[in-house]
């Protein structure tokens, strides 16, 4: 007679009854699923792990699946979408039935519904995006998970010359974290990232502004007497004497050139912009500037009395002196109306309540066109009073530069 192994069957027994258990387990989750489908059109699901062309997800306690094409953001590659990975599991989105089959249990997703917050990005901001992509003029960041990804995907292009160094663009790699300034948005209202907020205005072009406008420029000469330029303590710049640019006068240029000292201040215009390098190119037009840096170190044969209250320097009047000592000052400028011998009423502008001078406006954020600049002027009033800054002076008369603020240059457009 065989003897019953009753460990057996009791193993028999409770495997049969746990199946039975998951199985009744199973068909209530399964009731709950069709439940919610018929009730909601969306439905919470959390990503859980990854596949080829797509994750695997957690719906209501059963597993589903949404393929990359159906999530609710899209990415050029797979490859971003598994660089992003790590970052998004275990994370909750939204999506609606797409497939279902009981038999075998299937569920697919789609996710491609709306659901996110809507968020507006402040200019010159930090934020901490992932690189999903990399190419030989950039890399590819997306910072919807500063957000936590609740507001979806914000993909931006952070470009490689924006980095402090070539190293640092080398050595950054998808799947990476990076922190970066939001600068705006192209013309095809994609964000545009950079690393310090001062490349911004390299990057998006703002810097061409300033050509045409005449600057005060800061020399700095090394110890073996090499010279280079700084524009309004920012930018670099770069001074070229070229017979194109100076046709008539490119000796006395060199002559005073090589007698400018650490720390001169002179006026220059800016005619160029070197993104890719980030310098500008000067022309030096001033010709009394030039004239009396020129003059320096002239030996005066017959010392003259500080009485008499003139300065011999060469062709150069106390006049012109006085003049050359207000380059670069603020000054007031009155606003004067006189008739032309056609009758005309013409502006005029007396500088310091003594010389006459032209104007020159501008707005540190909008480049004004000669258009607008003769509307300004029409409306400006006799006897206004502006607060200039001195250029230069040519023909006997003084530049001087108008910088209106927001406020007034919307006055003077509107009226």
């Amino acid at each position: 007679m065989k003897l019953i192994d009753w460990n057996t069957i009791r193993h028999k027994i409770i495997q049969v009854l746990n199946i039975s258990d998951k199985e009744t387990y199973l068909s209530k989750l399964i009731c709950n699923f069709e439940k919610q489908n018929i009730e909601q059109e969306r439905h919470p699901f959390k990503i859980t792990d990854i596949r080829e062309k797509g994750f695997i997800v957690k719906i209501y306690g059963l597993f589903g699946y949404i393929s990359f094409n159906h999530m609710p953001w899209k990415y050029i590659s797979v490859e971003s979408w598994k660089t992003v990975f790590p970052y998004l599991k275990g994370k909750i989105l939204f999506g609606k039935t797409f497939k279902f089959e009981k038999e075998p249990l299937s569920i697919i997703l789609d996710g491609d519904i709306p659901q996110f917050k809507k968020t507006e990005l402040s200019e010159n901001m930090k934020y901490t995006g992932i690189i999903i992509n990399k190419t030989n003029y950039g890399i590819f960041v997306d910072i919807g998970y500063n957000f936590k990804w609740e507001c979806g995907s914000i993909v931006g292009l952070l470009h490689k010359s924006n980095f402090e160094n070539e190293d640092l663009f080398k050595k950054s790699n998808p799947g990476e974290t990076i922190d970066l300034v939001f600068w705006g948005y192209n013309e095809n209202e994609q964000p545009i990232f950079g690393q310090k907020s001062e490349l911004k205005e390299w990057f998006t072009g703002e810097i061409e502004m300033l050509i045409d406008e005449i600057l005060p420029v800061k020399v700095i000469k090394s110890d073996n007497g090499v010279i280079s330029y700084q524009v309004e303590d920012k930018y670099d710049a770069i001074l070229q004497v070229t017979q194109i640019l100076y046709p008539d006068n490119r000796t006395q240029i060199k002559s005073a050139i090589r007698k400018l000292q650490h720390g001169d201040i002179i006026h220059c215009k800016i005619i160029k912009v070197n993104r890719i390098k980030r310098t500008l190119h000067l022309i030096w037009e001033s010709i009394p500037e030039i004239e009396g840096i020129i003059s320096r170190n002239i030996t005066i044969e017959e010392p003259v009395p500080v009485s008499e209250q003139h300065i011999r320097r060469n062709r150069i009047t106390t006049e012109d002196i006085e003049k050359l000592e207000l380059i670069g000052k603020t000054v007031e400028v009155e606003v004067i109306e006189k008739q032309d011998q056609f009758g005309r009423m013409r502006k005029e502008y007396l500088v310091d309540n003594k010389y006459y001078g032209t104007l020159h406006i501008s707005n540190d954020a909008y480049k004004i066109s000669n258009k607008e600049k003769k509307q300004i002027e029409k409306n400006l009033q006799e006897g206004e009073i502006l607060d200039c800054e001195i250029l230069d002076i040519e023909n006997n008369a003084f530049r001087v530069k108008w910088s209106l603020k927001d406020e007034e240059l919307i006055r003077f457009l509107n009226e």
